[in-house]
This record gives structure tokens, sequence and C-alpha cells, in this order.
């Protein structure tokens, strides 16, 4: 989540923004990533104003982790409202629809749900410079082909993780990505950790650097905190081949 100020007499993203540190965010959305099946309609996600201020919305999806501007978006998908009014202790039901082709069969597609919301202001207020402070937030979206293989509860039994130098390499053999919140070593009686909030794609791997001074070997128990589709953290622990 980042903050993005801006000295502006309406709701327009193309003025000048830069980030700052975190600020709590007034409208919440339920959950902490969205699953859009490959054969839905349609996926609605809840919005909540938790404050006692009127605020403007602006929601867009992109591939992009990093695009804060919804009209660079190339992404195949729509959010219906895109730019909404919530008032003060109210909810918003929005939805969004897949409008591209069919991507990716046999693995999920990975892009990234964002919301602007920013203090809604009166007409009469327009005229008068602002300082208005406006919070993006962002949240995975995953596009789940249908019948994919396997099954995400089960993620744990498609990894595996074997030492090669002064690194671990993540094999993730499903067709699901694998969220990963902590990974720790627990190598000669002490826990290491190797990695935090990162992803193992789809049938692909990757290389975890071991921190400095440390070492891992095999044979080795890996503690692996994965994120499940509901947003909680599963503990699995694993040996290193």
């Amino acid at each position: 989540m980042s903050r993005l100020i801006k000295l502006t007499q309406t709701f327009a993203l193309t003025l000048l923004a830069f980030s700052v540190n975190p600020v709590s965010a007034s409208v919440i959305m339920t959950g902490t990533r969205v699953i859009y099946p490959a054969q839905a309609q349609e996926k609605t996600v809840q919005l909540t104003n938790q404050n006692t201020l009127p605020y403007i919305v602006q929601m867009w999806i992109d591939n992009d982790p990093d695009n804060n501007e919804p009209q660079n978006t190339t992404s195949p998908f729509i959010a219906n409202p895109q730019i909404f009014r919530i008032n003060p202790n109210a909810g918003q039901t929005v939805r969004l629809v897949f409008t591209g082709n069919r991507l990716a069969k046999d693995r999920e597609t990975l892009f990234y749900l964002s919301f602007l919301q920013m203090p809604a202001i009166k007409a009469s207020e327009l005229q008068a410079n602002k300082l208005l402070v406006g919070v993006n937030s962002r949240m995975k979206l995953f596009y789940r082909p249908q019948q994919l293989a396997g099954n995400p509860d089960e993620l744990s039994k498609s990894l595996s993780f074997k030492v090669q130098g002064r690194s671990i390499v993540a094999s993730n053999r499903s067709g699901y990505y694998a969220t990963v919140r902590d990974a720790k070593v627990i190598h000669g009686g002490q826990t290491l950790t190797v990695n935090q909030a990162v992803m193992i794609p789809p049938l692909s791997e990757v290389n975890w650097m071991l921190p400095t001074h440390t070492s891992a070997s095999k044979g080795d128990m890996l503690r692996l905190t994965l994120v499940n589709d509901y947003g909680a953290d599963v503990i699995n622990d694993l040996l290193i081949n």
C-alpha cells in the first residue's frame, strides 16, 4: 500500500504524484486476494468505508505491480463500476469481468487489482487549492484455468527444495502460484530465515540466496509458511533434497 499526495482540485490521476510512507486506509476490501475461475462470467468483490467521511474510489486491474496509472493498463479485465463514491460506514460491490482471450490452460496467470481512494470534496470547494491525500491499495488476482491439475490445498506436495552452492533452488511442479510468507532453514540447531513475502511461479523454479555466513545441507528441514486461497497461513515442514 502506498500513499499518493496530490495538489489537485478534482479526482484526476494525470497530475504529479509521489509515494511516501504507508497510511491506514479508510476503504478496505474483503479478503487479501482474488481467485478468478476461468469458467466464471464475473467475480464480485466487496468494499467497505470505515470512515465517517465519504470517499471517491477508482479501481483497475493490471499485470504490472508498479503501475499507479489506471489509464496505462492493458489488462483483459474491467471493473464495474470503475469510479464510484462510497458513503461513510457503507459498502460497495464491484463486478470484475474478464474480457480477453483465454490464457494459459496449464497454469495460473497473475494480475494485480488496485484501488485508489481519495476524500470526496464538495463542489463549493473545487476552486480552493487543497492538499488531497490518496491511498492506493493493491492485491493479487489469480486467473485460474478450469480443471487445473492438482489441489491448491495440497500445494506443498508439489514443491521441492535442494541446495545448490550458496543458494536453495525452490521448484514448483504445480500450475498454481506458491505464495510464500516465510521460509526458514533449520540447520545445526539454528533457524535461519531464507526468504519472506515471495512467490514461486507455477511450473518453474527460483533461487533463494542463503544469508551471509550461513549454510544449508541436504536433509535439513525447511519450515515453509504458505498463504492459501483465503489468505490464511499454512505451515509446512519439508526436507531439503
